[in-house]
């Protein structure tokens, strides 16, 4: 097994090795056996975390735009429901695939970290397991590891606790009793993290579309809120301290991170996105905007962000929906009966008739350029058809 990781191992005993090297002589740490070695396994997280930066952001899109899909990935479960057929089941695998595309995304992307650390998570438990077989040369060195870099660190504890001696292994260290402690409270930390973390995924970060208990991907994410954290309750035992602690940095690592992208790039409909529409609003009122501009400007951002905005009806719908289509239409014409010549501007330069028309000129652009589209793809089918008929 350790022919398949080695490159990883020796990657990361040089990762570790250079930050300790960095915390003792640039920072004054002591070397060999201390606290150095505690943070150098700190380091590893950090380095870790920054280099897959752009895969959790990855992560963050891909599980955002999910949940966006959800009524349109149910639209296609129910509309094969009770279908086994092998003709049925292909063909909602095609449109469900054709949806991911379209809005490019992926239901693996949000497992691209893990799939990432998981790798590195194993090869530093073998590096960890080959410290003590290192400092009693029944092996080699293992990149920048020798014997004597070995022994300083199988000196290095956390409370007492080695950081290669495990839960199950308690019973070989000098202080069994310590490595208990901590490994325990290691575990039972990351548990609480971990439920603490999805707890925030599933209640604060998704769109009350997709918190329908019908839903099979918020019944998955419910099964992981209370699943997950149990995980670490049985492999807790196994891990070594140092693996331990890389754990723990990790998550509190998550946790922070987690938080400043759903205060601040929430998922649009769920309550962590209202809260942040709330909180914008309130600053731009205190920044002396209008409660219009503010609510513009919040309409706007939702249609950016891929949330729901009143679209621009045609006559005929109009009609349908019983909308008196010359209101609809022309707000400015409307606020323009009522308005004062010497009203006061706002901070762009516009009164709330300009502002009025700017609104009614961009639908109508909007309009014109939707009807354009159209036209152009009646020309194409047009097309398509006489060359087929030729």
């Amino acid at each position: 097994m350790d022919t398949i990781v080695a490159p990883i191992m020796w990657l990361v005993s040089w990762v570790m090795y250079g930050i300790h090297w960095g915390l003792t002589n640039l920072f004054g740490l002591a070397e060999g056996s201390g606290p150095a070695w505690v943070l150098s396994v700190v380091g590893l997280t950090i380095v870790v975390r920054l280099l897959i930066l752009p895969l959790y952001n990855k992560q963050i899109n891909a599980t955002r735009q999910t949940q966006i899909l959800q009524p349109e990935i149910q639209k296609i479960q129910k509309k094969y429901k009770g279908k086994k057929d092998t003709v049925s089941q292909q063909r909602q695998q095609e449109e469900m695939s054709a949806l991911y595309k379209k809005h490019g995304t992926s239901p693996f992307a949000s497992c691209l970290p893990m799939l990432v650390q998981m790798p590195i998570l194993f090869s530093l438990f073998r590096v960890l397991y080959a410290f003590p077989r290192i400092a009693e040369g029944e092996r080699g060195p293992l990149g920048p590891i020798d014997v004597t870099t070995a022994e300083a660190f199988e000196n290095s504890t956390v409370f007492g606790a080695p950081l290669s001696a495990s839960f199950g292994s308690a019973s070989e260290a000098s202080l069994p009793i310590n490595v208990r402690i901590v490994a325990g409270v290691l575990v039972a930390f990351m548990v609480v993290s971990m439920f603490y973390t999805q707890k925030q995924l599933t209640m604060k970060n998704m769109p009350d579309s997709a918190m329908d208990p019908s839903n099979p991907a918020f019944k998955t994410q419910k099964y992981m809120l209370y699943g997950m954290p149990f995980i670490y309750l049985f492999s807790g035992a196994a891990f070594q301290v140092g693996v331990l602690v890389y754990w723990a940095a990790g998550n509190i690592w998550n946790i922070g991170q987690q938080t400043w992208f759903i205060r601040n790039n929430p998922t649009p409909g769920s309550q962590a996105y209202r809260e942040r529409q709330e909180r914008l609003r309130k600053k731009r009122l205190r920044k002396g905007m209008s409660e219009e501009e503010a609510e513009t400007l919040a309409q706007e951002e939702a249609a950016a962000a891929g949330g729901q905005r009143q679209q621009p009806m045609s006559k005929e719908r109009a009609k349908k929906a019983g909308v008196d289509k010359t209101v609809a239409d022309s707000p400015a014409e409307v606020e323009d009966e009522d308005i004062d010549p010497s009203e006061v501007r706002g901070k762009d330069g516009l009164t709330d008739a300009e502002r009025a028309r700017k609104r009614y000129e961009r639908r109508q652009a909007e309009r014109a350029r939707s009807k354009a589209k159209q036209e152009q793809r009646k020309k194409k089918a047009q097309q398509n058809n006489k060359k087929r008929n030729f």
